[in-house]
């Protein structure tokens, strides 16, 4: 559930991801998810069992294993800003959330945010992990009400929904590459999470299909809310948070409730991606940590007033095209070593046996 969390907050908390990279392409937008629903199934199986197959607790654990030193540093700096640049995204969306719901100045919710992210990163680190994830479950089940209820109530007319669907804007050009792009970008997201998932689980058919399920699941809501937001566009595509808005429309007390679990969801991808990023230059037991954990926070809230809308726009597309690299490495070494060098040693034993 943790690797869920991580990738619902970056990927589809507010709705507005989804909105740029599937719903602006109307009825060819409706067939990329389904491809997602692969994507992400098959990547959530591979980077798990890749974890596992090298009892990884960290990104570097496994990259000291299939690549060379000058790979090693490129991709590790990759992910490294891509968990700043989603940091960012999620500070930017946490005063957007509350500036749509209660008329909040933006920076007062960002300025929430990033102090929650202190003041937990201030704890020891199985508190850090404990926290994250644990909204994800109360997240997904108010998002699956909100969705099946928004979809049985509307006026299902699929032309004019889609005429409406293809007036939005989106950063990418059709709706393969933006498929694509968008299982990239959260799933480099997540890799860092799925591989420690993987290392620390045991059994490894626990955890590949702990990766599969987890990656399905992901890619199922992300066809439901796009199915919701293609039949609502004309209602919600104008604010930052359409999700939240899909809520409001229903009740004002559903809308409170979403606002909230939208925030601490945002705030769970945000404390995740930005604890991680800062213990990469400084170990969390270590004194001087606080402050390299307060310049992080200060430097992403510095750049999340690019505004939310157009801080995806530039971040997400980005950080996607460089996955692509990052995804097919990550591919190869797993036929590599856990695949391929299982056939290797499995064909020995058989041959030791007979003799």
């Amino acid at each position: 559930m943790a690797f869920v969390g991580i990738i619902i907050g970056a990927g589809f908390a507010s709705g507005q991801e989804i909105l740029q990279y599937f719903t602006s392409f109307g009825i060819w937008g409706i067939i990329g998810t389904i491809v997602s629903v692969f994507i992400f199934g098959f990547f959530g199986f591979v980077i798990v069992d890749m974890g596992h197959f090298f009892k990884a607790y960290s990104h570097r654990d496994v990259l000291n294993r299939i690549a060379s030193p000058i790979t090693n540093r490129i991709i590790d700096i990759f992910l490294l800003l891509t968990l700043f640049g989603i940091g960012v995204v999620m500070v930017a969306g946490a005063g957007s959330n509350l500036n749509q719901q209660f008329g909040w100045p933006i920076w007062l919710g960002n300025f929430i945010c990033v102090l929650l992210i202190f003041l937990v990163g201030m704890m020891d680190t199985k508190r850090v992990i404990d926290a994250i994830g644990v909204v994800a479950p109360f997240l997904i089940i108010l998002v699956i009400a909100i969705n099946f209820r928004s979809l049985l109530t509307a006026e299902w007319d699929i032309a004019f929904m889609n005429i409406e669907a293809l007036e939005l804007s989106s950063p990418l050009p059709n709706w393969w590459v933006s498929a694509l792009n968008y299982a990239s970008v959260n799933l480099t997201t997540g890799v860092a999470t799925a591989f420690l998932l993987g290392g620390v689980e045991k059994d490894k058919k626990v955890a590949r299909k702990g990766g599969l399920i987890g990656g399905i699941i992901v890619g199922l809501l992300i066809v439901l809310i796009n199915l919701t937001l293609f039949a609502t566009s004309s209602q919600v595509a104008s604010f930052d948070l359409p999700m939240l808005q899909m809520a409001r429309l229903i009740q004002p007390w559903v809308g409170l409730v979403m606002s909230i679990l939208i925030f601490f969801e945002i705030w769970n991808t945000a404390m995740s991606v930005l604890y991680s990023f800062s213990t990469s230059f400084i170990t969390p037991k270590k004194k001087n940590f606080r402050y390299v954990l307060l310049g992080v926070v200060v430097a992403a809230t510095a750049l999340s007033f690019g505004g939310f809308t157009n801080v995806i726009s530039f971040v997400y597309p980005a950080v996607g095209y460089g996955g692509f690299i990052v995804l097919g490495i990550f591919v190869y070494a797993w036929y590599k070593f856990c695949i391929k060098q299982k056939e290797n040693q499995e064909k020995t034993s058989v041959e030791t046996i007979k003799e």
